[in-house]
This record gives C-alpha cells, structure tokens and sequence, in this order.
C-alpha cells in the first residue's frame, strides 16, 4: 500500500462531506488550510474549474466544495501549524479520541499554550 503525507490530507479533505450539517452549507463561508501545497493547490484549481472541462475522478470528489458559500483554501506551512502537525502524528500512533481535555498528552497542551503565548494581542 502506497502511502504519503498528500494522500492523507486529501482523504481528510474528502472526509468533510461526512460532516457537513445544512448550518455549514448555510455558513458565510469556509477555510480549508493544509500543509501539502500540491493538495492546496489542485483543490484551488478545482474550486476554479471551468464549468466545460470534463473533470477527473477526484474533481468529481472535490465538488461538493462547490455547494459551500465563500471557500478560501490557503497553504499553510507545517512549521507554522505545529498543533495539527503534532495531532497528524499522534494519530498515526495512538488514538487521537480524548473525551476529556485532562486525558489529552501533555506535549499537545504545551504546544497549544506555546502557540498561544505567541500569539499577538489583540
């Protein structure tokens, strides 16, 4: 079995479609960001697609973004997403389910509140 970080952001892309509620069809709009630039980037040119194209197997997946108000898709790097970097690897190894935030490891809180403490005030 062949697999890379792209495959699997592209998977959890698609695994939106099971989550979507009529509110979020309803929603003024919707960011999607990743750390895999050429996901970002064919699911822009999906988004953009001409209407006269015949599209691929996975244009025809990604269509549903289409039904969404207002998609802004940005690229964002991995050193400057360390949280969902670090949820990306967790799951990879353990459960990423916490029922309680007093269950979650210790090394996703400091890099929660490292993040935080970065932040500029507003």
């Amino acid at each position: 079995m062949h697999w890379d970080s792209g495959q699997v952001e592209l998977e959890a892309l698609l695994s939106l479609r099971r989550f979507l509620t009529p509110a979020m069809l309803e929603a003024k709009g919707i960011i999607i960001e990743g750390d895999c630039k050429n996901v970002i980037d064919f699911c822009r040119r999906t988004l953009q697609r001409s209407t006269w194209s015949t599209p691929t197997i996975m244009e025809q997946e990604l269509a549903f973004l289409a039904e969404l108000n207002n998609v802004m898709v940005r690229h964002i790097p991995r050193e400057a997403n360390r949280l969902a970097d670090y949820c990306a690897k967790y799951d990879m190894y353990k459960t990423f389910v916490w029922t309680d935030r007093m269950v979650a490891p210790p090394e996703f809180l400091e890099i929660l509140q490292a993040d935080l403490d970065g932040m500029p005030n507003v």
